[in-house]
């Protein structure tokens, strides 16, 4: 099957899917993010989003949206930072929109809630970014942390007979003698032996477009490829073949939803937009040998988060009231995207997390975290439509230049004991370590279109993505 089957089995099964079953954030878990090591975290990003509130107009209304919220901590820490702000600086939250599959950790997010100042503020569940909606009156601030590094990704590999798809297959049939058993190794991965639909796609995307840089593909290849639409001056029909690609997955598993939605749709427009542009470069070009990781699924996440800051762009119509195109413009927003990765493309990146170690990702399905790193370019191109995305920067730079080092100075001189003053310090350089989270970590900020321009003409841009090194 292809990896990105195996991902969205492993981790959203409704019955033994690591994130269904099982606690997996903190020491208890197999990992801990940012938010739950120390406070500042979420206090900083929280000062950024009023930053832009302010820079926007101050709006009267305020939400916030945040997909894949895990405990709750990081919106909490946020919430409670607006709440200690004086009136002027206090951004009105009216509403907040939590994405999220798991029963178990919505009925954890609403006890943290319960904790902060908006336990009777209007809170919204969904199960697919697709159902929040574009809102006319609200000022949207967004939140995906530590979010699209476990959407699904489909892997290529580049071979003398074009790009192959990376499959999970049973290593030895006949070492599963039942559900039961646990032998050793009994997965691998494996290349597929002729064009997959995904990975023909791909293969045809990069020689339409660079037909003289692309390596030259096989005959299985060429017979497997999608049509020329003949209304797209000869080009493929990328709503329909990536979107008929996505499908391909099997989805979302059957009755649960997963928080990329049940299936990862396509980018809109022809051949030559930028983004298709963008995917077809690195299909082109890598030479042989050359493992390529792709998530349609964060795609059509990240174009739909965007588009919650300032309406659809282009045509088109979006049902339900959701966050499809032409479902009306917004008063603005903010949003970060927060994670590990860079602004390029990987290959091998695609590991488990088990018990706070690296592992091979096919260890114990479905007790083991499944992750990637975050192709912060493609992202962006995805968010281009709608939005501006400044960065990404490190983790480090963002939360020094936001002001760690004052806040972290006055949580010292308010510490009971020393002890506490050393996990506080502690945790703080931990998250700012050049030799860890801080370099490792990205923060890409997104903005209305537009915003930047006129953030840079007032005052020399989108703080803090704005300085130079």
């Amino acid at each position: 099957m292809p990896v990105s089957r195996y991902m969205t089995l492993c981790l959203q099964h409704p019955t033994l899917g690591y994130y269904t079953t099982r606690t997996v954030f903190g020491k208890e878990g197999d990992f801990i993010t940012s938010p739950e090591i120390s406070q500042v975290f979420g206090e900083l990003l929280a000062i950024w989003y009023v930053t832009q509130w302010l820079a926007q107009g101050s709006p009267r209304k305020v939400r916030v949206v945040e997909v894949g919220p895990g405990r709750g901590t990081l919106l909490a820490d946020i919430l409670r930072t607006f709440s200690a702000l004086p009136e002027h600086s206090r951004p009105p939250v009216t509403s907040i929109h939590l994405v999220e599959a798991s029963q178990q950790l919505r009925g954890v997010q609403n006890l943290k809630l319960e904790t902060t100042g908006f336990k009777n503020t209007e809170t919204v569940w969904y199960g697919d970014i697709k159902e929040v909606p574009i809102s006319e009156d609200e000022f949207t601030i967004f939140v995906a942390h530590e979010f699209f590094d476990a959407l699904p990704i489909h892997v290529f590999e580049n071979t003398q007979n074009g790009w192959r798809e990376v499959l999970v297959d049973v290593a030895d049939p006949k070492a599963i003698v039942s559900t039961a058993a646990k032998p050793q190794d009994p997965l691998r991965l494996v290349l597929a032996p002729t064009p997959t639909p995904a990975s023909a796609l791909y293969s045809s995307l990069a020689h339409a477009i660079y037909p003289t840089v692309a390596h030259q593909q096989s005959p299985d290849l060429a017979s497997a490829a999608p049509k020329p639409n003949p209304r797209g001056r000869g080009l493929l029909n990328v709503d329909t073949t990536l979107g008929a690609m996505s499908g391909l997955d099997g989805g979302g598993v059957d009755g649960a939803s997963s928080p990329s939605g049940p299936t990862a749709a396509a980018p809109g427009g022809d051949l030559r937009n930028k983004a298709t542009s963008l995917i077809a470069q690195r299909f082109a070009r890598l030479p042989i040998g050359s493992r390529l990781e792709v998530s349609p699924a964060s795609w059509e996440i990240a174009r739909d988060l965007a588009r919650l800051l300032g309406g659809g762009g282009g045509g088109g119509g979006g049902g339900g009231g959701g966050s499809g195109e032409g479902a009306g413009a917004g008063v603005g927003g903010a949003g970060l995207v927060v994670d590990y990765g860079d602004a390029k493309a990987f290959g091998r990146s695609w590991r488990g997390f088990r018990k706070h170690q690296v592992v091979d990702p096919l260890t114990e399905p479905g007790h083991t975290d499944l992750t990637a790193n975050v192709d912060f370019a493609y992202l962006a191109e995805a968010m281009s439509e709608s939005a501006e995305t400044p960065g990404p920067i490190s983790q480090s730079r963002f939360l020094t230049s936001l002001g760690l080092q004052p806040r972290l100075a006055a949580l010292l001189r308010s510490a009971p004991t020393p002890e506490r003053r050393t996990v506080i310090e502690s945790a703080a350089k931990r998250l700012v370590d050049q030799t860890g989270m801080g370099a490792q970590y990205k923060i890409m900020g997104v903005v209305p279109k537009g915003t930047g321009k006129r953030q840079e003409e007032e005052g020399g841009g989108v703080f803090p993505f704005n300085l130079v090194d």
